[in-house]
């Protein structure tokens, strides 16, 4: 099924390598080479994406970013340390986010304008970390899920892109409607590699004609066969279908045209006047 017409998808990247999913120690580092892979396979279809960089992985392979943004895609913070928000105190974030930013803006020679908490753990409804983005000089957050649990049967926020009181505006990813009564993450990686393409096409049908624009994630990881997992319940979630995601993603790209954040949605970095708030 193809996206119905003048609808462009924002695509985005959670740059970081498999043992930061609480996979392990970092031994057989493989983030480059999947950054690289994942670049060509983008290129090869013009599909450009948001990258959101760990400043941890920024800072220990100098340059990556850059080429990254090069490429023509955009550059936002995915934190310096990948540690789930409800380990850190107020201060601790902060100087996780800040850290990541200076490790960024001293690599691109720019600001960045985009964050995203790993494991989406910002909560919806829940004002400091959005506040403290705000004074860090951010212009839009997209860690906040529509659902709070998986798989959602209700929805907690809104779905489109929305503004926070501090007017930084939240990109959330696109929650799926599947089968009819669940709400899930599906436009990802994960969906990519786990769900029957027909049924994911369905639901992204459904989205568009519901929302209109949404935004889709996966992590260069997912593109590796051979990459390790790490140990613990349910890591094999982590592993199913990534010989089949090239492939699939792929065919995705040929159907729906994909560009970074910035440009799918251009209220959000200033480029359209709009002023909703999150109450609307």
């Amino acid at each position: 099924m193809s996206a119905p017409a003048g609808v462009r998808h924002a695509l985005s990247v959670d740059v970081e390598d498999w043992y930061h999913d609480g996979g392990g120690a970092a031994a057989r580092e493989r983030v480059v080479a999947n950054t690289e892979r994942l670049l060509e396979l983008l290129a090869a279809r013009g599909a450009r994406a948001t990258f959101f960089f760990l400043g941890e992985v920024a800072a220990r392979y100098p340059g990556l970013a850059r080429r990254v943004a090069a490429a023509g895609h955009e550059i936002g913070s995915h934190g310096h340390g990948h540690r789930h928000l409800s380990q850190l105190l107020w201060r601790e974030f902060r100087d996780d986010v800040a850290r990541s930013l200076a490790v960024l803006q001293d690599e691109l020679g720019a600001p960045v304008r985009g964050y995203r908490a790993p494991y989406f753990a910002i909560k919806a409804g829940v004002r400091w970390p959005i506040a403290l983005l705000g004074e860090l000089g951010l212009q839009y957050d997209s860690s906040i899920l529509a659902i709070d649990r998986f798989p959602g049967l209700e929805l907690v926020a809104p779905r489109a892109p929305f503004r926070h009181d501090n007017g930084v505006w939240e990109v959330p990813v696109a929650i799926l409607q599947i089968l009819h009564f669940w709400h899930l993450p599906a436009a990802s990686g994960a969906g990519l590699r786990m769900l029957p393409p027909r049924l994911l096409r369905r639901g992204m049908t459904r989205f568009e004609r519901e929302v209109g624009a949404g935004l889709f994630y996966l992590h260069p990881w997912e593109l590796d066969p051979d990459s390790p997992t790490g140990q613990g319940r349910g890591r094999w979630l982590l592993r199913v279908g990534r010989t089949r995601l090239p492939a699939r993603l792929d065919a995705l790209l040929r159907e729906r045209h994909f560009a970074p954040i910035c440009e799918t949605f251009p209220q959000v970095v200033g480029g359209v006047d709009d002023h909703r708030s999150a109450s609307q």
